[in-house]
C-alpha cells in the first residue's frame, strides 16, 4: 500500500523538526496495510495521505516515540486520511498529535491526542477536519512538540469555562477539541479516565452532554452517551463515548468539549421512527415522562444543514406513563427525507431528537380508495378487510377517525377543500396511505 505526501514532512530529532527522508513510516505492501513507530512531524502547510489501513506502533525509540505530529498554528500540518482509510492501535502513546482530516462519508474515528493523552473523537462528514488539546480552555495552552508552549490555540481564545449557559452546570476544565468542517455530521465525543467524568457530572453520567463554544459562551449541545462506546465496551464514568443527536456543521463552533447538564429536558423520548407509507411519510413516537412539556415541532430536512418546522403536536404536559403520537408527512420530497423532533418545554427549552431518515422514490402505488378528487363519499376497496382509517390533513392534524368501515365509504362533505392523506389499516397490520383531493 502506498503512501502520498502532498507536501514534505521530517523526522523529529531531539527537540527540533528537520526536513529529512521519512524513516519512521513503513509500506508493508505484502498486507497492504501501513504502519509507524512515530517521530514524524508535519510542517506547518504541509499534508501527508493515508490510503490504506495505518497501524500506530510505539517504536520506544526517538524524541517522538509513537507520535505523528503535526504544526498546530498558522496554517497547519495536517494528516490526511482517504475514503477507504482505517487505522488501528492508537493509544496514549501512539497517534497523532496534531490535525487529522478524514475525506469520505463512512463514520471515521479520529486518532489524535495531545501531551501523551489520547482523545479522538469521531465524525462522518466529508472533509472533516480536527486535533485535540489536553488542555483547560480558559487557558487555552499547551505543549509544542518542538518545545516551549504553543500560543492560545485556537485563535480567539481562551475560552472561559465559567461562562456557558443556563442550560448547563459546569464545563470541563480537562480537555477540549478543535472540529472544523462544513457537512453536517453527528459528533462523537470520547473519554478516559484522565478526563475525569466523575467530577465533572458528580457521578451522574446521564447528565453527561456535548458543549459547543459560540464565540461567546459555551452551549449545550443535545447529546446521547452511547450505550457501547465507539471505542468498544460499555460507556460508564471511567470511559466512553457521547454522541450529538443530531447532524452538526462542526464550523458552527469554535470548539467542543465535555459538560455537566443539570436541567431536565421536557420529555424521555423512548421511541421515534419514520416509515413511509404510500408516498407519504408516517412519524411515530413514545414518551415515557413529560414535565412542562408544551408540543413538539415536526422538522425535515433535504440536506441535514438546513431544517423545516412541517407542523405541531401539543404534548401532553405531565405525565409518568407511556404516550404515544403520530404525525403523517403528506408531501415529503421526491429522494432522501430526513426528520427529527424538537421538544420543547412551556419556558422555551427545547432539545431536539435523533435524526430518523426515509427514502421516497416517487412510484405511484396501487390506489386503494376512489374517486380521487372526491366530493362527498370516498370509498374504500375491500372495506370489509380495513381495521381503522384516519385521514390527517397537509398541517398533519388528523381530521377523521374509525374503527373499521361498516359503510364503506367515509363521508367527507364537513371537510374543506384540500389535499389529505387517508391512512388504512388492514386486518393482519397492512398499512397504506393514499393522498385525496377533496374537491368542491
Amino acid at each position: 500500500m502506498k503512501l502520498s505526501f502532498t507536501y514534505l514532512a521530517g523526522l523529529v530529532t531531539g527537540r527540533r523538526a528537520y526536513v529529512v527522508i521519512l524513516s519512521s513510516l513503513l509500506a508493508h505492501s505484502t498486507f497492504a496495510q501501513q504502519g509507524s513507530t512515530g517521530n514524524t512531524y508535519i510542517f506547518g502547510g504541509a499534508q501527508m495521505t493515508f490510503f490504506g489501513n495505518h497501524d500506530f506502533a510505539n517504536g520506544g525509540a526517538g524524541a517522538l516515540p509513537g507520535i505523528i505530529g503535526t504544526e498546530r498554528t498558522g496554517t497547519p500540518g495536517i494528516l490526511n486520511f482517504a475514503p477507504s482509510a482505517s487505522h488501528n492501535g492508537g493509544a496514549d502513546a501512539a497517534h497523532v498529535d496534531g490535525f487529522v482530516r478524514k475525506y469520505g462519508t463512512t463514520l471515521f474515528v479520529f486518532p489524535v491526542g495531545d501531551n501523551g493523552f489520547y482523545g479522538p473523537f469521531a465524525a462522518q462528514g466529508d472533509g472533516t477536519t480536527g486535533a485535540y488539546y489536553h488542555a483547560d480552555a480558559s487557558t487555552a495552552i499547551t505543549s509544542n512538540l518542538a518545545g516551549g508552549d504553543y500560543p492560545i490555540l485556537p485563535a480567539g481564545g481562551p475560552y472561559p469555562t465559567s461562562s456557558f449557559e443556563e442550560a448547563l452546570t459546569s464545563v470541563s476544565p480537562v480537555e477540549y477539541w478543535d472540529i472544523d468542517g462544513d457537512n453536517a455530521t453527528p459528533i462523537t465525543l470520547t473519554w478516559d479516565a484522565a478526563s475525569d467524568v466523575t467530577t465533572l457530572t458528580t457521578g451522574q453520567l446521564d447528565k453527561l452532554t456535548i458543549a459547543g463554544w459560540n464565540g461567546t459562551q459555551w452551549l449545550a449541545i443535545p447529546s446521547v452517551v452511547d450505550a457501547t462506546s465507539i471505542l468498544g465496551g460499555a460507556s460508564d464514568l471511567t470511559a466512553g463515548s457521547i454522541t450529538t443527536q443530531s447532524p452538526v456543521i462542526p464550523s458552527t463552533y469554535t470548539i467542543y468539549t465535555l459538560a455537566y447538564r443539570d436541567v431536565p429536558l421536557p420529555v424521555t423520548l423512548a421511541s421515534f421512527d419514520a416509515l413511509r407509507e404510500g408516498n407519504a411519510v408516517a412519524l411515530k413516537w413514545a414518551t415515557t415522562e413529560e414535565m412542562n412539556a408544551a408540543r413538539f415541532e415536526v422538522e425535515r430536512s433535504l440536506n441535514g444543514k438546513s431544517w423545516d418546522k412541517i407542523g405541531d403536536v401539543a404534548a401532553r404536559g405531565e405525565s409518568t406513563v407511556r404516550v404515544e403520537y403520530s404525525f403523517v408527512d403528506i408531501q415529503p420530497a421526491e429522494g432522501e427525507n430526513l426528520y427529527r423532533l424538537k421538544m420543547i418545554d412551556l419556558d422555551g427549552t427545547f432539545a431536539y431528537s435523533r435524526v430518523r431518515n426515509v427514502r421516497v422514490d416517487g412510484s405511484t402505488p396501487e390506489l386503494s380508495v376512489y374517486p380521487n378528487p372526491v366530493t362527498d363519499k370516498l370509498h374504500v376497496k375491500e372495506s370489509r378487510t380495513v381495521k381503522e382509517v384516519t385521514m390527517f390533513n397537509t398541517k398533519g392534524l388528523k381530521v377523521y377517525h374509525s374503527k373499521g368501515l361498516g359503510g364503506g365509504a367515509i363521508d367527507v362533505t364537513s371537510l374543506p377543500t384540500g389535499i389529505y392523506a387517508v391512512h388504512i389499516t388492514r386486518n393482519g397490520g397492512i398499512t397504506s396511505v393514499q393522498k385525496i383531493l377533496v374537491n368542491r
